[in-house]
């Protein structure tokens, strides 16, 4: 998937996006509170909708391409029921009659109406379908047709890098029987990226069925720590006598520093170089075409990490699309700044500009010190 462009509004909270249009790789900057993460956020709920959640009082207007070359237009509204506090949202809400319905939704392929719906019903491809829920979208009612699966499968492609996993936690392999099945069913390079497994689960099936796969990971790590030796994913053998026999034999991340005599295991790594290591595998084992978000890119990282992980996303040479957003000013002196979006809100409306309107990148300071010294980085929040 490759998102061009985004509309978007939460009417029950009277926040609005304005039309925000992305490249190969957007940077949002901007003064905290702005709603750089409230971007993110608005297309992750769009994955949502397309999975079939029902999300009260947003209406939205995208534009993307897909892997098969065709360009989409996916637009509509969910009816507005009034502020739900977000806590409340996230609880289930499986009865029917609580969810919010499709006010409207439209879909284009190549400029032409493929589905158009409103209260009435739903007209797909020219004819009209049998009554079908009102409270999910149609690309996930319609997800087994030909002209909507693609759709429905590459949003499964947009993914939040959340810090890229937390290390405080047991991994979740599964029991034994269900990693020799995962391990049978993934043995290629391909079949690991394009499964829906998390980043962990595919780098252990890396590191037992496509091992100079997983040295490329390994020596990009290296790379950034250069006192690692070696890294494994297998049970540990000096730690956790205490639990059980099936918590003992789960395959855990482990690295070998040079001059030390054990492997230190990764509930023990530090949290930067977890995500660093995370991180990397990433980009090397996401599906072709997904859509990375990063929130605040440099939480938890080292400069020496920063450096490397900066300088990998803006040469990256696989098809991967990046929309990141950071305040850190290596990070945002290192991609140019025909890749930023200026974020600024006045109330409850957010603008994003190209920041090139401002005259950033003209003179011979630094890009970053021409963004905080201006007015809008500065009042970024207007009421």
């Amino acid at each position: 998937m490759y998102i061009k462009s985004l509309i978007y509004e939460d009417q029950s909270t009277d926040w609005e996006l304005k039309s925000i249009s992305f490249k190969q790789l957007t940077l949002l900057v901007g003064a905290s509170g702005v709603g750089k993460t409230q971007i993110l956020k608005a297309l992750l709920n769009l994955k949502k909708i397309s999975q079939g959640r029902s999300l009260n009082g947003l209406k939205w207007e995208i534009e993307f391409s897909t892997s098969t070359g065709h360009d989409y237009k996916w637009r509509g509204a969910f009816q507005n029921k009034g502020f739900i506090p977000e806590f409340v949202s996230r609880f289930d809400d499986s009865d029917e009659k609580d969810k919010p319905y499709i006010d409207y939704e439209e879909l284009f392929i190549n400029d032409v109406l493929i589905v158009k719906r409103d209260k009435d019903g739903i007209v797909f491809d020219g004819e009209k379908t049998v009554k079908l829920s009102q409270q999910e979208s149609v690309l996930f009612l319609l997800k087994e047709e030909e002209k909507i699966k693609d759709v429905h499968e590459d949003f499964k492609k947009i993914i939040f890098d959340d810090n890229a996993g937390d290390n405080s936690q047991i991994p979740r392999f599964g029991f034994d029987d269900e990693i020799d099945a995962k391990l049978e069913q993934y043995k290629s390079l391909e079949t690991i990226r394009n499964s829906d497994e998390d980043i962990r689960t595919k780098l252990f099936l890396l590191y037992k069925n496509q091992h100079e796969s997983f040295l490329r990971i390994e020596s990009s790590f290296i790379d950034i720590f250069p006192y690692i030796e070696s890294i494994k994913i297998e049970p540990t053998s000096n730690s956790y006598k205490k639990l059980s026999i099936f918590l003992r034999e789960l395959p855990f991340i482990q690295i070998k520093e040079k001059g030390v005599a054990h492997w230190i295991d990764e509930l023990k790594i530090s949290s930067g170089m977890f995500r660093t290591l995370m991180h990397i595998a990433e980009l090397h084992l996401c599906s072709d075409d997904t859509v990375i978000l990063i929130d605040e890119f440099e939480n938890s990282l080292g400069i020496n990490c920063i450096d490397e992980l900066t300088s990998s996303i803006v040469s990256s040479e696989r098809n991967l699309q990046f929309i990141i957003t950071s305040h850190h000013p290596y990070i945002i002196n290192n991609i140019a700044v025909s890749h930023w979006k200026l974020v600024t809100r006045e109330g409850g409306v957010v603008t994003a500009t190209d920041a090139e309107t401002f005259g950033i990148g003209t003179s011979k300071h630094q890009a970053f010190t021409q963004l905080i010294n201006l007015d809008a980085y500065t009042d970024g929040v207007n009421s």
